[in-house]
């Protein structure tokens, strides 16, 4: 659309932000008798899926926060308990979201190990810092249920992030992204909340460093968060990931509009297709066993190298391109957004 042609990004030609337009398929006689039956059980089906889901998300805040906290005392055992009830009414929602089975699949993009070399899957352990793009609140309900980790907030004006929970992740989503943290919260760097995570044993720390939503067609500029890392450190236990869907019909990603009704359309829809890309082990920037020399070597001047580093292997693995537009155009897009459909009403 002209009027939101500001922040299509100048170098790729991408639009980020607007909800994508669902592909064009040829017209037959069955692909319409499949619409009509979709316009008239779809929303009955997502009313259906709902209340199921509202019923689940009570037995696990039952399960998961309620009983979890008198298991406070027995530390080992809460993580068991909260680890196990999370993944299994997490991926009880996503299977009533329509994703009935998650395509997980491992790149390698070493060169030197060629297309039929060994590919070791991830080891995601406690402490480590899960870097992915952005692009639904179904990444955060997939993330929650495989990991049970720690998710964080990025910030215009500050390079420290805060730890906020599992609900507050699937809010932001939809939300503006702010300025700052208030003057009561506690922010860390993402090292320093890494080795916390690592001794405290609260999971990996997933931080989505575009910091906001994108509709996957592209990366945002990563958020200077990763400054206080150096380019040639070994122990920075990065865990490299993508999220990618596949639609006929309505996009599963979330940029901007009604985050209930998008979770409505969402559930109308027959099934979804998300597929997680995840890097190899040992490939990320800062592991012990990577080899960044030659990329280092090209962004000195970078004021947050290993923030270069690692949205360069992030494009590298989900195959997509890097913009010049960041979270502070997705600001400013939001608000523009919402005044137009508010001089509409």
């Amino acid at each position: 659309m002209e009027k939101y042609s500001r922040w299509r990004d100048a170098s790729t030609g991408i639009q980020p932000f607007l909800p994508p337009v669902p592909p064009r398929t040829d017209s037959s006689l069955l692909i319409t008798l499949s619409n009509v039956i979709h316009i008239i059980v779809g929303p009955i089906q997502g009313i259906v899926k709902l209340v199921l889901i509202g019923l689940v998300a009570l037995l696990y805040i039952l399960f998961v926060p309620v009983l979890g906290t008198v298991l406070t005392p027995i530390a080992p055992l809460k993580r068991v308990w909260t680890r196990v009830f999370s993944f299994i009414f997490l991926r009880i929602v996503l299977f009533l979201c329509g994703f009935f089975h998650i395509k997980t699949e491992t790149i390698s993009i070493r060169k030197s190990r060629g297309s039929n070399g060994a590919k070791e899957a991830p080891h995601v352990k406690h402490g480590d810092v899960i870097v992915s793009n952005w692009t639904s609140y179904i990444d955060v309900l997939y993330l929650a249920s495989r990991f049970n980790p720690v998710f964080t907030q990025i910030f215009l004006e500050t390079n420290k992030v805060k730890i906020i929970s599992f609900w507050e992740a699937i809010r932001l989503v939809g939300k503006i992204p702010e300025s700052k943290p208030s003057s009561e919260d506690t922010v860390y760097t993402v090292q320093e909340l890494s080795q916390k995570a690592k001794k405290g044993k609260w999971g990996p720390v997933v931080v989505f460093a575009e910091g906001t939503t994108t509709n996957g067609r592209a990366l945002l500029k990563f958020a200077p968060v990763f400054e206080d890392y150096k380019a040639d450190q070994k122990d920075g236990n990065f865990q490299i990931m993508s999220f990618k869907y596949d639609y006929g019909n309505m996009p599963p990603t979330y940029t901007v509009g009604n985050q209930f009704y998008h979770f409505f359309k969402l559930c109308s829809q027959f099934h979804n297709t998300l597929i997680v890309k995840s890097l190899a082990q040992g490939e990320a920037p800062c592991s012990s066993h990577s080899s960044d020399a030659s990329a280092t070597a090209n962004i000195t001047s970078s004021n947050d190298p290993v923030g270069d580093l690692l949205i360069s292997t992030l494009g590298n693995v989900s195959k997509l391109r890097k913009t010049n537009l960041s979270m502070s155009d997705k600001r400013d897009f939001v608000l523009y957004y919402e005044s137009r459909q508010k001089g509409k009403k």
